[in-house]
Order: structure tokens, then sequence, then C-alpha cells
């Protein structure tokens, strides 16, 4: 439609012109180069301008063929270079679909027709690495470094090479390069994380984990528990080193992060006991039972008044049993307050609903306590060899005390930071305890036994002494006149009469002569 219309302004235009120039009645006289000339005004208006459209025609078409060898090029170049991006296409198609010999021809036809080295060696690489060809696939990976936009994927593949060779420190240098390059890049920031992890080196992985908060690659929450962790590791390296003040900011800092973190808490508490500071180590137990209850408190916080009578100790067991009362350590905590004063009644009732669930050592072991205490040792027995049988409790520092090799931190970084816990839950499940039947039936105090009965044998202390001879001669004549009847009955082997045997005699005598 547009084209239409410029035709017809067009011809509107030149129809104006040669209508203008024709109605022209002047004549032009004039001399040119040795030439007279005198016309129309109009015809030689028109020829003038007829001719200034011919040489711009004339010089519009030299230049169309003046630029034809250009044009024949870039034709060719956008030919090759349609070729190049299909074979480029097909190529990664075929590092998809994981053919190798495919993908080397099209990745060789790609590098022929495409003067972007860029793609050509990416693919290149890819289809080095499949082929199994790791070291063209290296040397396309390094010479992938030289170029800005393909740097961070060279460093991915140089990184992946080194993980698959088991080159840590290779694998560690490219990771860090291309978190430097790219702080956003998710497999950067978690392969830097993890290899600090794994060579302990807790301060560089709790900068990685700030820039990636700063990038928003990994939550405030987790950032905040990784953090605690790495720091808290930290303070138990610098206690053993014997440093107790990098120790105590280190985990101070921790549990400003992470205030229920069980290993901070236990050690913070731990490094005020030592000096002196009882009560702020107990606050710190308090602090960290209220958000989330551990086992390592009820050891800790009952060793921080080991000195004071087992009244005021029970009465600061059962406060700490308060400030959480649905868990379970509280319960183990108002049983170990009921065994200390004695109230053994009390701590059975307590750790019946626990012994029915799934317990572990430690109810079976204040259970034997109270049955102790309540029956004596031989009522105990019973519960202690449960105890000896019965699993520990699976959760670390549950006896009281955190004792991680670097190996172990790692680990309880990595679970802390994703599942805010210090260890998977095991695969097995504590088997069921015991029934609420059994319980009342081992603790029910035992009946008093009935005095035995007086041997027949025996001689009775209280009587007669003259009545007591008689009966006992008369029982000696009694039985020697039987046996003597036994012996007559009985005929001898020798054929004489029979009489009664020395033997018997000199017993039955015996027998009188201890009666009398």
């Amino acid at each position: 439609m547009i084209r239409i219309l410029i035709f017809l302004l067009m011809i509107i235009l030149f129809a104006g012109s040669i209508t203008y120039f024709a109605s022209l009645d002047s004549r032009v006289a004039g001399e040119a180069f040795g030439y007279k000339f005198d016309g129309p005004s109009g015809l030689i208006g028109g020829g003038l301008f007829a001719a200034f459209l011919i040489v711009i025609y004339i010089t519009h078409k030299i230049k169309d063929i003046m630029a034809l060898p250009a044009k024949v090029r870039a034709r060719d170049k956008e030919v090759r270079r349609n070729r190049g991006i299909a074979a480029l296409t097909r190529g990664l198609e075929a590092v998809a679909v994981g053919d190798a010999a495919d993908a080397s021809h099209h990745a060789k036809v790609a590098q022929r027709h495409l003067d972007d080295l860029a793609l050509t060696r990416l693919l290149g690489a890819q289809a080095a690495h499949l082929s199994g060809d790791e070291a063209a696939a290296r040397i396309a990976y390094t010479a992938m470094l030289e170029a800005p936009e393909t740097e961070f994927l060279g460093l991915k593949g140089l990184y992946l090479q080194a993980m698959a060779k088991d080159d840590r420190a290779a694998a560690r240098e490219h990771a860090e390069r291309a978190f430097r390059l790219r702080s956003n890049a998710r497999w950067a920031f978690d392969s830097v994380i993890e290899l600090g992890l794994e060579r302990g080196a807790w301060g560089e992985a709790r900068d990685a984990i700030a820039r990636g908060r700063r990038n928003n690659i990994i939550a405030a929450d987790k950032a905040d528990r990784a953090t605690a962790a790495l720091l808290t590791a930290d303070a138990y390296a610098a206690s053993l080193g014997d440093d107790k003040k990098a120790a105590l900011t280190d985990v101070e800092a921790a549990l400003k992060l992470a205030p229920s973190f069980a290993p901070a808490a236990v050690l913070a508490a731990r490094l005020f006991s030592d000096a002196g500071k009882a009560g702020k180590a107990a606050k710190i137990i308090e602090l960290a039972f209220t958000a989330q209850a551990h086992p390592a408190y009820v050891q800790v916080y009952d060793k921080l008044y080991t000195d004071e009578s087992a009244e005021k100790r029970a009465e600061r067991l059962r406060k700490l049993a308060a400030k959480n009362p649905s868990c379970r350590e509280a319960k183990l905590l108002e049983a170990r307050a009921d065994n200390l004063v004695g109230e053994w009644t009390s701590a059975i009732k307590v750790l019946e609903p626990l012994l029915t669930g799934a317990p572990t050592a430690l109810e079976y072991s204040l259970m034997a306590s109270a049955v102790g205490g309540l029956g004596g040792e031989d009522e105990a027995r019973i519960w202690l060899e449960r105890a000896a049988a019965a699993p520990r409790d699976p959760r670390p520092g549950a006896e009281g005390e955190f004792h991680i090799t670097r190996e172990g931190w790692a680990r309880l970084v990595r679970e802390y930071m994703d599942f805010a816990r210090l260890a998977p839950p095991p695969l097995e499940d504590i088997a069921a305890g015991v029934s609420v039947e059994e319980i009342r039936l081992l603790t029910a105090p035992k009946a008093p036994a009935e005095p035995e009965a007086a041997p027949p044998d025996v001689v009775p202390v209280q009587g007669d002494a003259e009545e007591n001879a008689q009966e006992a001669s008369t029982s000696a004549a009694q039985t020697s006149a039987a046996t003597t009847d036994e012996a007559a009955s009985q005929p001898s082997q020798d054929g004489d009469e029979p009489m009664a045997d020395d033997e018997d005699v000199e017993r039955i005598a015996a027998a009188a002569r201890k009666v009398l």
C-alpha cells in the first residue's frame, strides 16, 4: 500500500514538473565552451533536471557495482556462519544424547565455519570429554580461559576434571577463581564451601558464606546456622590450644547467631565455669535449654553445682526443667532431682512414661537408682542390667561432652546448616521399652518373708529338761526295739538266730547320750 502511494506521488510530481516547465514562455540564451545556445527556458530547465536525475542513477549503479565483491563476501560469510550454527546446534544435541562421534564431527564442522572460537571450543571440549580424550578437553577448557566470555565455563570444566582425578588443590583453585568471577554461581559457592570444610578451613568457609548471603545464594537463617557452627569449630580448636580468650570470643559470637546450638552452649558454659563464673554458665545453659533441649545440658548443668547440698541441687534442676517442661530432658531432670533428695517413688512415677517409649541407658540408670533407693541393691540389679544392654542416646554430645574430629565438624556444619540438627536421625529406631504392667511389677515392694518352720530333729529350747530327756530315752528305746525286730525278722546268712548289728547298737547309744 505504501509503495503504491509513493508511486502515485512520483507520477504526480513528474507530471507537475513537466507542466511547470512547459508553461514557461521565456527563452534562455547563452554561450558555454565556445558554443552558443538559445532556446525556451522550459526545455532547457527540464533537460537540466533530467540530466541531474540521470547522473544520480548512474552514480548509484556505479556504487552498487563497486560494492558487489563485498556483498559476495558477506553473503558467503553468512552462509558459512549459518552452516556453523547448524553444526553447533547438532553438536550440542549430540552431546546431550551422548553420541561422542557425532559430537566430534559437528564440532570440527563448526570450528571450520565459525569465527567465534568461544562456542566452538566449548563444543569441542564437550565432544572430547564424551569420547574420553581428557587431554584434548583440558586443552579446550584452558583455551577458553583466554576469552572473558568463556572463562567461567572453562573454569567449570577444569574443576570437574580436577574433581574426577581427585586433585583437590586444583579443584579448589578453579572453584575459588570461578566464585570470584561470578559470586552468584551456585556450583562455585557449593564447591568452595565443600572443599573448605574438607580441609578444615573454617575461616574461608565463613567468608564464602558471607559472600553467598550478600548475593542471595543462601538463605539468611542457613547462613546464620552455618556461621555459628564454623565459629564453634574454631572455638573448640582454640580451647584445645589453650587460647581460652579466642575460644570464648568465637563461641559467644556463635551463640548470638544460634542460641540453641548445643556444642557452643556447652563449651561456653565450661569456659565460664573454669573462670569461676558459674552463674554466667548456668544462664547460657538455661537459655539454650529453653530454645531447644539437649541431653548434654542435663550433665553440664548438674556439674556446675556439685559442691552444693543435694536439696539445693535438686531445686536448681527442677528450675531448669520448668523452662521447657514438655521435653524429654525436663523429665530426666525431674527424675534426677527426685533421686538426689531420696524421693524414690516420685522418680519412678516420672520415669514410667519415658520407659514405655524408646528408653536409652540413661532412663534405665535413673530407674535403677530410684528402685535401689526404695528396695535395695538386689531390686536395682535388673534395671542396671537393662541399662547395660540399652542403646545410648544417638545424638552427639549426649554424654555431656563434644569430642568431634575435623571430619565430624565438617559433617556437623553441613547438617546444622541445611537441617538445623546436629546429626541425621538413626537408620533404626530405638527398640520399644518396658510395658506399664512390667514396670509396676518390677517396682512393687516385696512382701515380708514368712518365718521358716523348725526342723523335726531340732531340740526345743524351752521346756522341762527332764521331760525332754525322758522323751529322748523313750525315742531311743523305741528305735532300738524297732531295729532289733528288723534284725530278728531277717534270717542270718550263716543260719544262726538273728541278732542286732553292733553298728546299730552303737548308733542308738550315741543318739541317746547326745540327747541326755
